[in-house]
């Protein structure tokens, strides 16, 4: 970009978008490398972003391409709004062995790296949470609400397993999460309960379908679309 063999524009949401379109006005094609870690930062105040996943993108020449990147917020103040983004050489070291444990869970549901997110780097509450993601407008947590809590915990035991986490404290989300069969073997495994009958527990840092009916975000999602219609 210095040599102007490359021009970058940038614009996201402030919260899970992030979108980068890329000019070569070269007369031969070029490859630029996006790293996770990669810091850019909106014009409202606090919208500063973090990519999650290390990505390719390929100009021909005198071309440009559009990269969708997936990205979190670095702050529960991150403001939710359209706007121009750019990008920075910042780092946020406390976040690398996150980047480093989702660089194999390419599926890795955005909520839940958010999440894990938060809880690194403001020790983020469950309910500080749905206030972030906007459902505390809801009286109850649903489900799925209590599952991404319990996926991003599991990720915050394997990366940092002596540090106490807001999260694990919390007794409500503890007694919602044994409760929901969705997560409650993970939950089990993730506050040392015995799962009984010689049973193993779930590996911790699992997100993704491993086998059917487990409950993982893919299948749940694949559920609610094969719902058939409900005649009126």
């Amino acid at each position: 970009m210095a040599s102007r063999q490359l021009t970058l524009e940038a614009s996201g949401n402030g919260r899970d978008q992030l979108t980068l379109t890329l000019r070569n006005p070269a007369p031969t094609p070029i490859t630029v490398a996006l790293p996770a870690g990669l810091i850019a930062t909106g014009r409202a105040p606090d919208s500063r972003v973090i990519v999650l996943r290390a990505t390719t993108a390929h100009l021909p020449a005198q071309s440009a391409v559009e990269v969708a990147l997936p990205v979190v917020g670095l702050s529960s103040k991150n403001v939710a709004a359209a706007q121009v983004f750019t990008v920075t050489t910042a780092s946020e070291p406390k976040l690398a062995a996150l980047l480093q444990a989702l660089a194999d869970q390419p599926d890795a549901p955005r909520p839940t790296a958010q999440l894990a997110v938060l809880s690194l780097l403001e020790d983020t509450t469950f309910a500080q949470w749905r206030v972030f993601s906007g459902a505390a407008a809801e009286p109850s947590p649903t489900p799925a609400e209590v599952t991404q809590a319990i996926d991003a915990l599991g990720l915050l035991r394997t990366i940092e397993p002596q540090r106490t986490f807001a999260l694990a404290s919390d007794a409500e989300l503890k007694r919602l999460a044994l409760r929901n069969p969705w997560c409650r073997a993970k939950a089990m495994a993730i506050y040392g309960l015995d799962l009984g009958d010689g049973a193993v527990p779930p590996d911790l840092r699992q997100l993704l379908h491993t086998q059917p009916g487990d409950n993982c975000p893919v299948c749940r999602q694949r559920a609610l679309l094969q719902k058939p219609a409900e005649i009126p």
